[in-house]
């Protein structure tokens, strides 16, 4: 066994690794100045190449070591690392002198099979270094990318996906909860993270993160991907609902339509890859009540009071829209809020009626009596009272004028309250 091992060894990485050459000659010369420095027993605070010059010619794998040495009279000979004495120098170079620095090439035969093992395994690990730094470079330029790849593991805590020459790595939190993954299957995901984690470099894909709907709208849609549509926000529930709000540079593309695209191909591309997740598109628009009508996709008769001061809403709907309203695990109203800014509150009309609509009944400070005589007379409520003509009160049995300005002083001071 001789050095030439090692250098075999480079020869194979060269075919099999993406490494600059550059770093692979670094790596080369490092290696051999190790074995050197452990070879010659050299102090650990100096370094091996105060002595030796390693050259790597990284066309043809070869590899020259030369060591420089002074030349000193033999009876002053003291550090072998660093002096040869003049009778060996002469043996070497008939016209050496004292002073002079005489350089020897090392064979590679002197080596020894221990430091040989030893540099094949320091090989190892510094290519193994290189890797990572070189996955970790690559894939920090592409986080925001969407890669696919093909699932080859599936754990209860993570999805593992071969992509080109790595391993990615989908944690169960980045993936779908309603979405069914098998072994074996093709698999698109968006690069979300890229770190180092025991000494290894890890690449995190997701499924669930927003990102990944911006970027496939950005595959479908030339408009977002050439710069005249901006997506500016995406809210989402995976697996559930999404809403993607839109502005245009171009007042003449209409931005919804360009994304949903002729005979709606390019959102029912999006759609069926979201394994049929829901998906709002909407422009934005600066007047708050507008736009939380288009966000809620609201498109028939409703009421909508706004606190601008404190973001909130009251939305009234119809009873049979009320459940579209909401959302599948209010989901509508939530991803709306997050959206908008505004705090909703959505209730029927039937629930708003009974909310608001003040009964004779709830008036605590009518007697029992008093409230029978008004409903026997089909007034049972404060609305009917104010809607009904003061003489026609005033003529019901056992009503006078006293009466009547108590009811209608005590009514008006729930509504004053």
């Amino acid at each position: 066994m001789d050095a030439r091992e090692v250098v075999n060894a480079i020869e194979g990485i060269i075919k099999e690794k993406k490494i600059e050459k550059s770093k692979l000659s670094e790596i080369v010369k490092s290696i051999f100045l190790s074995i050197l420095k452990k070879k010659y027993d050299i102090p650990e605070e100096e370094s091996a190449e105060d002595y030796f010059t390693v050259t790597f010619n990284i066309d043809t794998g070869d590899v020259e070591i030369i060591h420089e040495r002074e030349v000193v009279k033999d009876e002053d000979f003291e550090k072998e690392i660093s002096q040869i004495k003049l009778s060996d120098a002469l043996a070497l170079d008939d016209e050496a002198e004292v002073g002079d620095d005489i350089p020897e090439i090392i064979d590679f035969d002197s080596f020894g099979r221990r430091h040989i093992i030893a540099a094949k395994q320091i090989l190892a690990q510094k290519i193994k270094k290189v890797e990572r730094a070189n996955t970790y470079d690559t894939y920090i330029e592409k986080i925001g990318d969407i890669i696919m790849g093909s699932i080859h593991q599936i754990t209860p805590r993570e999805i593992k996906i071969n992509y080109e020459d790595i391993e990615v790595i989908m944690p169960k939190s980045e993936s779908v909860f309603n979405e069914r993954y098998r072994r074996g299957e093709l698999i698109k995901a968006v690069i979300k993270d890229v770190y180092y984690r025991n000494q290894d470099v890890k690449v995190i894909v997701s499924r669930s993160d927003s990102d990944f709907i911006k970027k496939l709208f950005e595959t479908e849609v030339p408009e977002i991907s050439d710069g005249i549509i901006e997506i500016i926000q995406v809210a989402r529930r995976p697996g559930i609902r999404s809403k993607v709000i839109l502005e245009t540079l171009d007042s003449r593309v209409d931005p919804v339509g360009a994304c949903v695209g002729q005979r709606g191909a390019r959102i029912t591309a999006i759609v069926s890859e979201l394994n049929k997740e829901k998906i709002d598109i909407i422009q934005k628009i600066d007047e708050p009540k507008m736009f939380i009508t288009r966000l809620l996709g609201i498109k028939t008769e409703y009421h909508l009071e706004l606190n601008t001061d404190e973001k909130t809403a009251d939305v009234i709907v119809p009873d049979h829209i009320y459940d579209d309203v909401l959302g599948l695990k209010n989901s509508n109203v939530e991803l709306t809020e997050e959206v908008s800014g505004y705090k909703l509150k959505v209730m029927t009309e039937t629930e708003y009626d009974e909310l608001t609509n003040l009964t004779i009944e709830k008036v605590e400070e009518f007697t029992d009596d008093l409230k029978a005589m008004l409903y026997a007379n089909n007034i049972k409520d404060a609305e009917t009272f104010y809607e009904t003509d003061k003489d026609i009160i005033l003529a019901i049995d056992g009503m006078d004028e006293d009466k009547y300005n108590y009811i209608k002083a005590t009514l008006d001071s729930y509504y004053t309250e």
